[in-house]
């Protein structure tokens, strides 16, 4: 039985990349700690909060390369999903009201880009799907069950909502029993 490799090789670092993620962690440590102690002297909304997930984003997206999963759908996604949890926190922290609106269309430009970078090359992008095909499922059902539940039906909600379900539904046509194997494999059906 042959095994096909889809790891990537590990690369070591070079001594430049080591320190300064050394001197990036250093700082960010010592902002980790004076920011919350500077936000509650000063009292106020809890910025600090925003400043210490925009430090984690950094420190997760550019400085800390991940090893499982090293490739740019997956990144993407990653990159969507903690840029929406920072919006979602500014606008709950700090200037409230907006993210129900400004969330969708983030979120749909994002899905855009990470769909055609799929569909350019399936044949290639096929190992990489289930983060997107999870992303997807996840925009589409809390885009439907945002519609219930606000008030207010705005239409990047319904875009959104429209737009995952046709990928959805692209996806699971293009590549059949791939999907159905690429889900055996994921959550151990069978």
């Amino acid at each position: 039985m042959d095994f096909e490799i889809v790891y990537p090789h590990i690369k070591k670092h070079s001594i430049a990349m080591l320190y300064v993620r050394t001197v990036f962690g250093l700082l960010f440590l010592a902002a980790a700690v004076v920011c919350p102690v500077v936000n509650i002297i000063l009292k106020g909304p809890a910025w600090s909060v925003i400043v210490l997930w925009s430090m984690f984003m950094v420190w997760t997206l550019v400085l800390k390369a991940p090893l499982v999963e090293r490739n740019l759908i997956s990144q993407g996604v990653k990159l969507l999903v903690m840029t929406v949890i920072l919006l979602v926190l500014i606008d709950r922290l700090i200037y409230p009201g907006w993210a129900a609106f400004v969330v969708p269309i983030v979120a749909y430009g994002a899905l855009m880009v990470l769909a055609m970078l799929f569909f350019v090359n399936v044949s290639k992008q096929r190992h990489n799907v289930m983060p997107l095909l999870i992303l997807t499922a996840l925009a589409a059902v809390g885009s439907v069950v945002a519609l219930f539940v606000f008030s207010e039906t705005s239409w990047p909600m319904i875009v959104l909502a429209v737009t995952a379900g046709v990928f959805l539904v692209a996806a699971g046509i293009i590549l059949k029993s791939r999907l159905i194997s690429e889900l055996v494999k994921r959550f151990h059906i069978k």
